[in-house]
């Protein structure tokens, strides 16, 4: 099976310098960008950015073949959702794979079109679940992300909670 990251997933993860942790948390799976998420990501390069390179450098590219082009075409049509998340979630559908995302709309878009979807909260929880990082770790992901990523997690608590059940 396949993962297939938006932008804001892998930008999130490679600006906190921890990629390799979605390997981990999908160890049978191939952790994926689409073609207009790294045009995305190129565009934040060329401004000085770096850290799409630690994205290009271990994220598999993937593109649209000819038989989902029309439902990429449907799904572009859809207000909630810009052409590069329609590209990811298009590629999630025909091929029974994974979209990661941090948009609410876009979950919401996937859950009405059965499509398989996580955001954030459920990335950390999942990573919590597996054991593949550590109460500690945990507390500093969820710092780096809101510091590095200027992002603001919900129900950190929850994710937290994962640590105090026994296993």
């Amino acid at each position: 099976m396949s993962v297939i990251l938006d932008c804001d997933i892998a930008s999130t993860f490679a600006k906190i310098d921890r990629i390799a942790l979605l390997k981990k948390t999908f160890p049978k799976s191939d952790i994926c960008i689409t073609n207009s998420v790294y045009t995305e990501l190129l565009r934040a390069r060329r401004i000085g950015f770096s850290f799409p390179d630690k994205i290009f450098d271990t994220v598999k590219q993937i593109a649209l073949i000819e038989a989902e082009i029309e439902y990429f075409q449907r799904f572009s049509q859809d207000n909630r959702i810009h052409a590069g998340e329609a590209e990811g979630v298009t590629i999630a559908m025909m091929r029974d794979a994974v979209f990661l995302t941090n948009d609410s709309l876009v979950v919401r878009f996937c859950e009405e079109n059965e499509i398989k979807v996580l955001d954030l909260k459920d990335i950390l929880n999942l990573m919590g679940e597996k054991g593949v990082v550590t109460r500690k770790e945990m507390l500093d992901i969820l710092r780096d992300i809101e510091v590095k990523d200027n992002t603001i997690i919900k129900g950190k608590e929850e994710i937290l909670e994962i640590f105090d059940v026994e296993r």
